[in-house]
């Protein structure tokens, strides 16, 4: 499989938007509430992700994953000093375990150790996927909260 990182552009709204809407419902557990609830709800979380990370990293890339010439998920990430942090990553659900996840990431990994930085990224506690992926890669937990692990990339 070839998986690639390139730049989001406009053509990519629809496809953010549906990825994050069915990325948030699913980690909410959002498929049997009603629909209305479900619609405002993942609606206002849709918005919170997609320019969250935009206002707390000013100077972040927004990049859209691309597995075998198809979308396949989105990565953020913000070149701080001496570091890369990793604000986002999310993978369509039909393609997560297949290792899209991984060679984006080791993308950002191989570009930082070519830099000399390090590469930090938050996790909510919940995620355990996530977490065994980023074990995989070579992350180390280094703090956090009862509720998200900071884990490091050195």
């Amino acid at each position: 499989m070839t998986v690639l990182l390139r730049p989001e552009d406009a053509g990519d709204d629809e496809f953010l938007l549906g990825l994050l809407a069915e990325t948030i419902a699913m980690e909410l557990g959002a498929e049997q509430w009603p629909e209305s609830l479900r619609v405002q709800i993942v609606g206002m979380q849709v918005g919170n992700r997609r320019m969250g990370p935009r206002a707390g990293y000013p100077q972040g890339q927004s990049s859209v994953i691309v597995a075998d010439g198809e979308r396949a998920g989105w990565i953020f990430k913000a070149s701080l000093p001496g570091e890369v942090h990793i604000v986002e990553v999310m993978i369509r659900p039909a393609l997560r375990g297949r290792g899209v996840g991984a060679a984006a990431i080791g993308q950002v990994l191989e570009r930082a150790r070519q830099d000399g930085r390090r590469v930090t990224l938050t996790v909510n506690v919940l995620n355990s996927g996530a977490i065994r992926l980023y074990e995989r890669l070579g992350f180390r937990r280094v703090g956090g909260t009862p509720l998200q692990h900071h884990m490091e990339w050195t």
